[in-house]
């Protein structure tokens, strides 16, 4: 005779979790932080996308990038030298087009993420964007965080700024050496901009 621990019913088989729920629950509410970063993300993505279309990206506004050979390397577009020198208005569809769904997409994840998570909407946190006590740190090193959030708040301006610069002035916006002056100097900046905010709670605790 069967045990009762054996026996189960339908609904008690539908009731289980699925072990999809986690990735499920991830896409529909990622989190604040990583919303942010998606939401940066879809709007520099956005930006490039549609410039790339309208005037091509590299030297001069004469050539523009196929994104099927930048995004990988080259392997789903074989020929790399064509992958900055293609003709600034030709539009391709498969190329283009998904890198314009992707950005959107990491955009709209990412503004409904914040909107979600932030007390007032998407709109208290843009507001928040200009308002915050980082840039007052550009000036004075006595705001919260002290020497450690002046020198985060300059390497996110000469960051951004010079990424922004070369690409007005040069029209290189997807220059690698470019990349590897600027990003390495955001990085730095959002790093010691975090560990400042940490020290600064963990002050105000003591």
């Amino acid at each position: 005779m069967a045990s009762d621990s054996s026996t189960y019913t339908k609904g008690d088989e539908d009731s289980a979790p699925s072990p999809l729920q986690p990735l499920l629950d991830f896409i529909a509410d990622p989190g604040k932080a990583f919303s942010c970063w998606m939401f940066g993300l879809g709007v520099w993505a956005t930006l490039l996308g549609i410039l790339n279309i309208l005037f091509g990206l590299v030297a001069y506004k004469s050539s523009k990038v196929v994104w099927a050979g930048v995004l990988t390397l080259g392997n789903l577009w074989p020929d790399f030298d064509a992958v900055w020198t293609g003709v600034a208005e030709s539009y391709r569809p498969m190329s283009d087009t998904v890198f314009m769904l992707l950005a959107v997409t990491a955009l709209v994840w990412g503004g409904r993420g914040i909107h979600r998570n932030t007390e007032g909407g998407i709109q208290t946190w843009m507001r928040g964007l200009v308002t915050n006590p980082l840039w007052f740190s550009l000036l004075s090193s006595k705001e919260k965080g002290g020497w450690s959030m002046t020198l985060a708040a300059w390497c996110l301006i000469l960051g951004i700024g010079l990424y922004i610069m070369r690409g007005i002035v040069y029209w290189n916006w997807v220059d690698p050496g470019v990349y590897a002056v600027c990003a390495p100097l955001v990085a730095f900046g959002f790093a010691l901009k975090f560990s400042a905010e940490a020290d600064a709670t963990e002050a105000s605790q003591d």
